[in-house]
């Protein structure tokens, strides 16, 4: 048993020599370099990346652009009321919002302004999820020591490692500013110019959507937190892509749109209008370009709009007054184009596989 013992002793050394530098050294997913972001092709944990670089300097900035990876093409330095930086990151829910201000709160940042696009994830994605996912990840800052060791520990998998060895070889980095960008701003690359693919109009979606309540109710608790902490809270709507809007109001999402009214006030930029139907304005079927995000900046900052697009309800100041209003609006359009709503087929009568 002793000599059994012993060479389990050794063959943990070894791997702790030879494999926890290899992991620390390549880190694909900017861990353990946080603070000097390399663009590796593959995507880094970007919530555990702002988060330590909001909490190791917790006076830097006094207000957050929050929400999925769509709000990442945010000009933030045209949002003119305090000092931004853009949170966003890939999946971004209000669970894991939620958490985030808590946790800046607790750790001495002072808030001045939240502002928080919702969208289709909002409502169908589960945070916990992404427990099992390397780049949206949550760290536990108020976890146990060993959970937080846990965390780190399941960057070190070989596994990981060999299969990233390989993207990080191909790749290319042809935005030397990624790095730097991430941490002064939080956004991503401005200055890249759309290009979509009419070959590729599949809506963006994934099998675990699935209409979720909690998140009306996490909203809900964000709305009070930013109330007792004296926190300026905004709300929208991103701004959907029209093919993937489309699969999102058979699914339920204008039941989210309804009842989110009834949690706080929100502008409205959903639905089929100019905006959402030009495909010139889109990545693909999920981003939005910068130019469209400075719509909803004037909206939102400066109370400015088109007209036309403002009877499209694109820009629509939405309360539980009314709400029936912009219902009809979206449900109309929908109507337009002979779409079905609410009948749920790939989330609740989704038919088993």
């Amino acid at each position: 048993m002793k000599r059994f013992l012993k060479k389990c002793l050794i063959f943990l050394m070894i791997l702790s020599v030879i494999f926890l530098p290899l992991g620390v050294g390549l880190d694909p997913y900017n861990i353990f370099h946080w603070n000097h972001i390399r663009n590796n092709g593959v995507e880094p944990n970007k919530s555990y990346v702002k988060m330590k670089n909001i909490l190791k300097d917790p006076d830097r900035f006094d207000s957050f652009l929050f929400g999925s990876s769509r709000a990442g093409f945010f000009d933030v330095s045209k949002m003119d009321d305090g000092d931004y930086y853009d949170m966003a990151y890939s999946e971004g829910t209000p669970g894991e919002h939620l958490q985030n201000l808590r946790d800046m709160i607790d750790r001495g940042v002072k808030i001045k302004n939240v502002t928080m696009g919702v969208d289709d994830i909002s409502y169908f994605v589960d945070p916990d999820f992404h427990k099992d996912q390397l780049y949206r990840k949550p760290f536990p800052w108020n976890g146990s020591l060993s959970e937080k060791a846990g965390f780190y520990l399941s960057y070190l998998d070989l596994i990981t490692l060999s299969q990233s060895i390989e993207v990080v070889m191909k790749h290319k980095n042809t935005d030397p500013y990624y790095g730097q960008r991430l941490l002064e701003t939080g956004t991503e690359n401005l200055s890249i110019k759309t290009d979509f693919h009419y070959d590729k109009t599949d809506a963006t979606w994934s099998d675990y959507y699935y209409p979720r309540e909690e998140s009306l109710e996490e909203i809900k608790e964000i709305v009070e937190l930013c109330r007792e902490n004296n926190i300026k809270l905004r709300i929208f709507t991103n701004p959907l892509n029209g093919y993937t809007y489309e699969k999102d109001i058979a699914n339920g999402y204008l039941v989210f749109l309804k009842e989110l009214a009834g949690v706080t006030p929100y502008w409205n930029f959903s639905g089929f209008n100019n905006v959402t139907l030009d495909m010139t304005n889109y990545y693909e079927t999920s981003h939005f370009s910068p130019d469209v995000a400075d719509t909803i900046i004037e909206r939102i900052y400066n109370d400015k709009g088109d007209e036309e697009l403002l009877k499209q309800g694109y820009g629509m100041y939405v309360t539980e007054e009314n709400v029936d209003r912009l219902m009809e609006i979206l449900y109309s359009q929908a109507v337009n184009f002979d779409l079905p709503v609410d009948t749920y087929p790939d989330t609740i009568n989704k038919p088993e596989e």
